[in-house]
């Protein structure tokens, strides 16, 4: 299966899961214990096929530092809806 995404759009995917990665290692620094010293991220997209396949071709092509090991982090988007509640006042008579 051939990606049909260009190496800027890849890149500048691989750019937004780092970001939104490093604000997850922020809230959950517990994930770092599982990356091994070394590591080369490569980030893969859970609802993005293409993107992860197109990803993927450019981590084998590209060479490993020595000693390094490449991690997949894969990368879930969560939707939380948050109800806010807005106060209003209004000057009123009374009745």
């Amino acid at each position: 299966m051939e990606a049909n995404l260009t190496p800027t759009e890849v890149a500048d995917k691989v750019l937004e899961l780092s970001e939104q990665f490093n604000q997850f290692v922020f809230d959950h620094p517990e994930i770092l214990d599982n990356l091994p010293d070394k590591a080369v991220l490569v980030f893969l997209d859970a609802e993005d096929q293409e993107f992860n396949e197109a990803n993927k071709e450019m981590a084998a092509a590209s060479p490993l530092p020595t000693q390094s090991e490449r991690v997949y982090v894969q990368m879930r988007r969560h939707v939380r809806i948050v109800e806010q509640v807005e106060w209003e006042a209004e000057i009123v008579s009374i009745p």
